[in-house]
């Protein structure tokens, strides 16, 4: 059984009147979250900035938020396009890596 209650979900036009109410002024937001059963201030917040800055609250449900934040995508490497600096570069970190693998399996082998 589930111990806590469940909040209406609402559809997108329903979102907007209930922001059109709030931004109108003739509803304060506790008033609207009492009314309407919304889970929290933060999610009527998050509904007027929508509206204010889409002109409509999004419907966000379900969608993944990968590659939304400072994430960025590797830059596969091809030796064959890379200038000699870049390449000799990269054998540098090659070997650091291969010479960091092997003293880091010594270094397990001595612990045992």
């Amino acid at each position: 059984m589930r111990k806590t209650k469940k909040h209406k979900t609402y559809t997108i036009d329903e979102k907007n009147e209930i922001v059109r109410e709030y931004l109108n002024g003739k509803t304060r937001s506790s008033e609207l979250i009492r009314q309407y059963d919304i889970a929290s201030f933060s999610v009527l917040q998050r509904w007027i900035i929508q509206y204010q800055k889409y002109g409509s609250v999004q419907d966000n449900r379900g969608k993944s938020s990968k590659g939304k934040g400072n994430y960025t995508r590797k830059k596969k490497l091809v030796p064959e396009q890379m200038s000699r600096e870049e390449l000799i570069e990269y054998v540098k970190a090659v070997e650091d890596i291969k010479k960091i693998t092997v003293f880091l399996k010594h270094q397990k082998k001595n612990i045992k």
